[in-house]
């Protein structure tokens, strides 16, 4: 192996008390609904809100004192970004970013907040770090990589000595997979300390090079358009798949519908924000709950999530769960047919959102209206009393 859990308790030691000792918290609403014991290691609550900050910071105090003068730059979707940036203004080396042109604005605006050079370049992070290479060439940069680096694995894996600290009697650890920086230097950590935990990695099904690597099937091109941004990588890297091949146990892909569900889910339920990413274990759990065997931890990675992407991520978790619902009435097109179907609607306490009359299209004849309304409701139970309110009062109602 390249990285040792020598060079993991080195970089422990190393970092001290610059980056947060997350919580490691057992969900009781999570554990009754997934019938496991789940329990969350909040890394969203790290300064930058990610784990990033553990490899970046490490790396940094591994840099000579020339190469510190000059500064380093790094390609990055937005949390090691943010974490080279922070701790490297802190430590007074110079940070050069460059950033796919896709990624999130909040990222990109809260890595300038820490005044790193931010360059946004290449449509994914491939087209990205070619560029990044020749800037590092043509500038004398150390050019930090996001995952595929030594001291950055060695960085990420104090997050296993932190996890099996808090929770020592652990079974499985499930652990969002991007270029596998992360669960490379976890599971490392983990199973040296507990030969018997299981280690899980989950991959968005859009970018799952490492799990299709890792189960010996042929990767499928990558799709752009994952919610799960910083985990869409393209290829896991040369240094980390050979050792999630030695140290992880199973390697699975789950859909962006399930990750949407579970960042909307960890709001409601443990209120605590997650970008796409730092919710993928917790949707791999609720795809197959079999991964969670004996006492289970899920590691939130990061919380930078976009808030328009958040508020569309709400929407359609209020409408997948039928508390947001779209309704066509076809009434008459007579004075006091709406009122008529307001006043259902208000006895079964259903609030209207927007509403909408269309006489042109989807009507059965001329003398009819159709109205197209959004509602807030409970959930199923109350939409289905509402259309046999509205069918039993002669309207033709039904779900857009």
């Amino acid at each position: 192996m390249t990285v040792t859990l020598d060079d993991i308790r080195a970089a422990r030691d190393r970092l001290g008390d610059a980056v947060v000792r997350t919580p490691l918290a057992r969900s009781e609403t999570l554990s009754a609904q997934l019938r496991a014991d789940i329990h969350l290691k909040f890394e969203n609550q790290q300064f930058t809100a990610s784990f990033k900050e553990r490899g970046a910071l490490n790396r940094l105090l591994l840099l000579p004192d020339a190469a510190r003068e000059r500064g380093v730059v790094a390609m990055s979707a937005g949390n090691h970004a943010q974490a080279l940036a922070y701790h490297g203004r802190r430590l007074g080396v110079p940070v050069t970013i460059v950033m796919p042109r896709s990624t999130p604005n909040a990222k990109v605006r809260q890595t300038r907040v820490f005044e790193a050079d931010v360059l946004l370049h290449g449509n994914g992070l491939a087209e990205t770090f070619e560029f990044t290479q020749r800037l590092a060439a043509e500038r004398d940069l150390v050019l930090i990589h996001p995952f595929d680096d030594e001291a950055v694995i060695a960085g990420q894996g104090t997050l296993g000595l932190e996890i099996l600290e808090q929770a020592p009697d652990l079974d499985t650890l499930v652990i969002p997979v991007g270029g596998g920086g992360l669960i490379a230097g976890t599971a490392l950590a983990a199973k040296a300390l507990r030969p018997s935990i299981t280690v899980v990695g989950v991959q968005a099904d859009r970018f799952g090079a490492a799990a299709a690597l890792f189960n010996r099937t042929e990767p499928e091109p990558a799709r752009p358009g994952t919610v799960a941004e910083g985990i869409a990588v393209e290829r896991p890297g040369r240094l980390t798949m050979p050792i999630i091949r030695e140290m992880v146990d199973r390697l699975v892909t789950v859909s962006d519908e399930a990750i949407e569900d579970a960042v909307f889910t960890l709001l409601e339920i443990e209120k605590t924000v997650t970008e796409g990413a730092g919710a993928a274990g917790l949707a791999a759990v609720r795809t197959e709950p079999s991964l969670a065997r004996g006492k289970t931890a899920l590691v939130l990675t990061g919380g930078n999530i976009d808030m328009m992407i958040l508020s569309s991520v709400l929407q359609r978790g209020l409408v997948r769960t039928r508390r947001l619902v779209r309704m066509a009435v076809e009434v008459p097109d007579l004075p006091g047919s709406l009122a008529g179907i307001t006043r259902i609607l208000s006895d079964r306490d259903s609030n209207i959102v927007d509403i909408v009359h269309q006489r042109a299209f989807g009507v059965s004849t001329v003398r009819a209206t159709l109205v197209e309304l959004v509602l807030q409701m409970r959930g199923e139970e109350q939409v289905d009393e509402v259309l046999s309110s509205l069918r039993a009062a002669g309207y033709d109602a039904r779900l857009g």
